[in-house]
């Protein structure tokens, strides 16, 4: 399936909702996604395909130095086919454009399958 990363935006607000929804296990108010992207949109990402967004990426920057992965999710379709490294690496990107010299994210100790993503992302990226 071709995919395509880009910037979030307030159309997106409802499809990027419903995957949180469907991926993710804490329930968020939809106007926590629009505060997110627009306090930084450039740490806002989204993966489109012909059938929708397939992905998202919300972070904020935290400091004039450091910026922090909020939420990240991928549809369960496209699940270990690298959608998500390449919202991290564009995540990286873009934090490191913005002065970003630490990138922090909170991961839930038993979510097994978030903890292996970002351990193998982390070994792949400092080779």
């Amino acid at each position: 399936m071709k995919v395509y990363l880009r910037g979030f935006s307030e159309a997106d607000l409802a499809n990027v909702y419903d995957l949180a929804c469907r991926t993710l296990s804490e329930r968020y108010d939809p106007g926590i996604f629009t505060s997110i992207s627009s306090s930084w949109p450039e740490g806002s990402l989204v993966v489109e395909s012909p059938h929708g967004i397939k992905a998202f990426l919300l972070g904020a920057m935290t400091s004039p130095v450091q910026s922090r992965v909020l939420m990240l999710a991928v549809s369960p379709d496209l699940q270990r086919k690298g959608v998500g490294t390449m919202l991290m690496n564009r995540f990286m990107e873009v934090s490191s454009r913005s002065g970003t010299r630490v990138v922090t994210l909170e991961v839930r100790k038993h979510n097994r399958a978030a903890l292996n993503f970002y351990q193998n992302w982390a070994s792949a990226a400092s080779t």
